[in-house]
């Protein structure tokens, strides 16, 4: 694994020069994070410090202390890409057990990675268990977590590059900020108009619903369809009329289930 040249890995440097007040940027996600939101992302700025404060340094060892913290402070940002745009989820349709998205993330410096949500299982409480998997190049980031019908985060197991995997403690810390609520009248009244978007995994009738972004400048646009699982076909997040980074779903199916052991 690159690990001097993977975005994943230089993502934790800028959580812990956000989160420890070294630097300050006003972009929309340092202040999100600073203020323990985590949720709306300004590509451009986040770029340029992961390029400045890339680690050098071999990943922690697994199942040490100093590896947990890695993954979890990774997990709050691959959770903010994967549960919410601008701290939005508008998606009209639940998953059901077993069904999984994947979603492809362009951003304004040409990095393109993968995305994958999966939603694994209901336990006997109504806790959910969710899969998410980070993949850039030839390596894959993955998570297993489960989240109580409130939204608290109640456990969290992971996987590195490597192939390290291991239980991640969870405490009062955030990790997971579940996304605002958002009315039907507030989406109908954000949508701007019916669009038939083309992606990799076919061609979806979409609602185009815009917002302005909640905790930065901007504009926050959703295509909602009935036929994804989730209801999201793509995602964005525009600033003076320039794409920062946009999520657009390449594939989606059924079968998911623990790969991690998790149940």
């Amino acid at each position: 694994m690159k690990k001097n040249k993977t975005l994943f890995c230089i993502l934790i440097s800028f959580i812990i020069i956000i989160t420890t007040g070294c630097i300050g940027f006003s972009d929309p996600i340092s202040r999100g994070i600073s203020r323990g939101i985590g949720r709306a992302v300004s590509e451009r700025a986040e770029n340029e410090a992961y390029r400045r404060t890339a680690p050098k340094e071999k990943l922690p060892p697994p199942r040490s202390a100093n590896w947990g913290n890695f993954m979890a402070m990774q997990a709050r940002i691959v959770f903010t890409y994967a549960f919410s745009a601008g701290g939005l989820w508008l998606g009209k349709v639940d998953y059901t057990p077993g069904e999984w998205a994947k979603f492809e993330i362009n951003t304004d410096s040409n990095d393109i990675l993968e995305m994958e949500r999966a939603f694994l299982k209901v336990d006997e409480k109504g806790n959910v268990w969710w899969r998410i998997s980070w993949i850039e190049g030839e390596d894959t980031w993955l998570y297993e977590t489960l989240i109580s019908p409130s939204g608290s985060l109640l456990r969290l197991r992971a996987k590195d590059a490597d192939g390290n995997e291991g239980e991640i403690p969870v405490s009062g810390e955030q990790i997971y900020y579940p996304p605002q609520e958002v009315t039907k009248e507030s989406i109908e009244g954000a949508t701007v108009g019916k669009a038939s978007l083309k992606t990799k995994a076919g061609v979806f009738n979409c609602d185009h619903v815009v917002y302005m972004a909640v905790y930065g400048q901007g504009n926050v646009e959703w295509w909602i369809s009935t036929e994804i699982p989730g209801g999201i076909a793509q995602y964005q997040i525009v600033d003076k009329g320039e794409v920062l980074w946009k999520c657009t779903v390449i594939a989606k199916g059924k079968g998911a289930t623990t790969v991690l052991g998790s149940f």
